[in-house]
């Protein structure tokens, strides 16, 4: 529910104002093929036990494949997921 994720964000201190601390949403749905969504159907949602990076196995090798090839000795700790402004 949209006001339950709401509060759930302004209660961690997201905010619309900033970038750095804008609410967070996740991402429940799988498919947007469909002409009409069957919320009954649980192939309409994604897999939540894994990240959305993670969703697809040729993703997941991309994202290890990533983080394997970062120097160890760089500047900043290796990640597998990053979110640049």
């Amino acid at each position: 529910n949209f006001e339950y994720l709401m509060e759930l964000n302004t209660l961690s201190g997201r905010t619309f104002n900033d970038l750095n601390q804008y609410p967070v949403f996740p991402w429940v749905l799988a498919d947007y093929t469909s002409p009409s969504l069957n919320l009954a159907d649980p192939a309409s949602y994604r897999d939540l036990s894994k990240p959305v990076g993670a969703l697809t196995d040729d993703r997941l090798a991309q994202v290890i494949e990533r983080y394997e090839q970062m120097e160890a000795e760089a500047d900043m700790p290796r990640f597998h997921y990053g979110s640049h402004y």
